[in-house]
């Protein structure tokens, strides 16, 4: 699928957050909110989760930024980039757009572009996931309890202030 497709879902769960280092917290701090080893989380780790999805806020935000200049620079209105990518993606896609040789190039560039502006931002992510504590695996199992689970919702979201 178009990669346009990935940057709307970048700020799925992003819509959490917190701030400060919590890497001194003390060992008491630990006690899991779940009973099994894969499925449990403790307050240290979901206050690290939290302050990353804080952090990714503003790297999402300046991404968004990045990504609307690169296709405005491109030559096609954010509109148009988005219409060609849909119709270019999905062969059941009724309205037909019609894109003369000259929007095809653009548009090809411009994907180009977002691929790597996405690409960078992944890695910047990735960074900010191991500075905080966790291992990319770890984080993303948090992630996934966290989606799945109310409760971790709320926590996250009032250790943001959200």
């Amino acid at each position: 699928m178009l990669k346009s497709i990935l940057v709307g879902g970048i700020t799925g769960i992003l819509c959490l957050s917190v701030s400060s280092p919590v890497h001194s917290q003390i060992e008491a701090e630990t006690t899991p909110f779940f009973g099994t080893t894969q499925s449990e989380i403790s307050p240290l780790e979901l206050r690290q989760f939290a302050q990353i999805i804080q952090q990714f806020q503003g790297i999402d935000y300046r991404t968004q930024r990045k990504m609307g200049q690169a296709i405005k620079k491109g030559g096609l209105s954010y509109e148009r980039f988005m219409e060609i990518g849909k119709s270019k993606n999905n062969y059941n896609y009724v309205a037909g757009v019609q894109a003369s040789p000259d929007e095809l190039e653009k548009f090809q560039k411009t994907l180009t572009q977002v691929e790597e502006i996405i690409t960078e931002t992944e890695q910047k992510k990735e960074r900010m996931i191991k500075s905080q504590g966790l291992e990319i695996k770890r984080f993303r199992q948090i992630e996934t309890m966290v989606t799945q689970d109310r409760d971790l919702q709320q926590k996250v979201q009032q250790m943001v202030g959200n």
